[in-house]
């Protein structure tokens, strides 16, 4: 079995075969000038957000399939039927040894090692047909692999306890060359047997799991950490305790305004039927009425209404319409991202945590969709409100062209538009130079800085062609 390794060049990319054991001992021992250790070096000086350059440095290892070099660019040779989870992101070394003895506990895994960001553990494993046999067409091995791949998924995750990152299957997945010289390596592990599949998958196979809280806050405001959800809570059952006290004076009750206890007893009655601990009730209305000389007293009156009433976190003194806003707010961003495309003008989405990897245009289809899946959550949700959401500032906008500019690498200084223009069989001895304007003009076009000169020069620039 032999796998392919790419080596990015300045303007070509070196492709070259080898066998697992050739590899494994590349991986285990890093060469003189410590590429995999430099670069994660530069990984700890690199904000999360931007690129480190490093990895370029890194060649590339593709487990899937054995490449070789055509005319026509790289061409598979072989399918190994090996799929690779990646696990992460992980804080140390103690993390990534946790997950790696799990991944070694299944006799399935054949080879598990430290990822070159020393961030994450990369995981081997191997599929094959009922029969042992694998695909050898391209096409039909595209298909078996992603059905392999949700099929790994499905069955390491629930022994992990970080994250599987999911990532587009395909046979030109990839990771950098690392360093690991505690990299585990199973010659003879037990292969997954997966029978050829007739086309690629379809429907999502593969949902986030529903985790039980431990905190009865964490669903009681949804979107919110436990702190937050406290102090919402405590705020609406404050404002609820002062229209009722308002109410009852309008109605001929004798003023509360001083009598504390009266308000005590009704604010922390409010606060129970909304779910919020006794003791958090407690800090906060002290800190609120400045009554940190009577917490004695305080408590008791917390602690009879609290053992008085039944239904705790029952009935939330949150508005209805409030309530619904956290609640949609909160499921739209557990379980999609959208984006609204500024090129088409139009909100595109995917699923978290699913075989989905690539946003889609937004139909009535999948807004029924959504809505039927929020339903089943308890959430009344329709498809007005859905429409609200995804049409709102809610819904960050995306520029794919800037997008695109703005994960560029940093120009080399090598002039490349030029040479382009030279490709071009032209006589006009001013070609290079109005083509070079010319690009340079469409990008600022692309960006909307600049709409008044593209169309002059683009006209003139076919003049001189023709």
């Amino acid at each position: 079995m032999k796998i392919t390794q790419l080596r990015d060049k300045e303007e070509t990319t070196a492709l070259t075969t080898m066998d697992i054991e050739t590899w494994i001992e590349k991986t285990k021992t890093e060469i003189k000038a410590r590429p995999v250790t430099v670069f994660r070096e530069m990984l700890k000086y690199t904000l999360p957000d931007e690129r480190c350059y490093g990895a370029d440095k890194l060649p590339k290892i593709l487990p899937a399939a054995d490449f070789h070099r055509t005319e026509g660019g790289k061409q598979m040779k072989n399918y190994n039927g090996i799929v690779e989870l990646t696990v992460g992101p992980l804080s140390g070394k103690s993390e990534i040894a946790f997950v790696k003895k799990r991944a070694w506990e299944q006799p399935q895994t054949f080879c598990t090692f430290t990822g070159s960001s020393e961030r994450t553990v990369k995981i081997w494993v191997r599929f094959t047909r009922p029969d042992g046999s694998l695909p050898q067409k391209r096409e039909e091995a595209e298909m078996f692999h992603a059905h392999a791949y949700q099929l790994a998924v499905k069955c390491y995750q629930p022994q992990m306890q970080f994250n599987i990152l999911l990532k587009a299957p395909s046979l030109e997945q990839f990771s950098r060359l690392s360093f690991d010289p505690d990299l585990k390596y199973r010659p003879d592990s037990v292969p997954f047997y997966l029978s050829q599949p007739a086309g690629m998958p379809e429907e999502l196979s593969y949902r986030e799991a529903v985790r039980s809280e431990k905190s009865p806050l964490t669903r009681a405001v949804p979107g919110y950490d436990t702190e937050r959800a406290a102090f919402m809570l405590f705020e609406a059952a404050l404002k609820k305790t002062r229209e009722e006290i308002y109410k009852a004076e309008n109605d001929g009750a004798r003023p509360r305004e001083d009598d504390f206890q009266a308000i005590v007893t009704r604010l922390a009655a409010n606060c129970f039927y909304s779910g919020i601990p006794e003791e958090e009730t407690l800090k906060r209305t002290v800190y609120h009425y400045y009554l940190q000389r009577q917490e004695t007293l305080i408590r008791q009156l917390i602690r009879n209404v609290y053992e008085e009433c039944e239904g705790f976190g029952k009935k939330n003194s949150l508005g209805k319409e409030q309530l619904l806003a956290m609640q949609t707010e909160e499921f739209m961003k557990r379980r999609y991202e959208f984006r609204y495309n500024t090129q088409i003008g139009e909100v595109e989405y995917r699923e978290r945590n699913s075989f989905r990897f690539y946003f889609n245009p937004i139909d009535k289809r999948i807004l029924n969709s959504i809505a039927l899946d929020a339903q089943a959550e308890g959430i009344p949700l329709w498809d007005r409100d859905i429409n609200r959401y995804i049409y709102s500032n809610r819904v960050p906008v995306f520029n794919p062209l800037e997008d695109f500019l703005y994960h560029l690498p940093g120009w080399d200084g090598k002039d490349r538009i030029r040479k382009l223009a030279q490709t071009v069989p032209c006589g006009n001895p001013h070609w290079v130079e109005l083509f070079h304007r010319w690009f340079l003009n469409m990008v600022v076009h692309w960006r909307g800085t600049d709409n008044k000169h593209l169309h002059i020069i683009l006209s003139f620039i076919i003049f001189v062609l023709y």
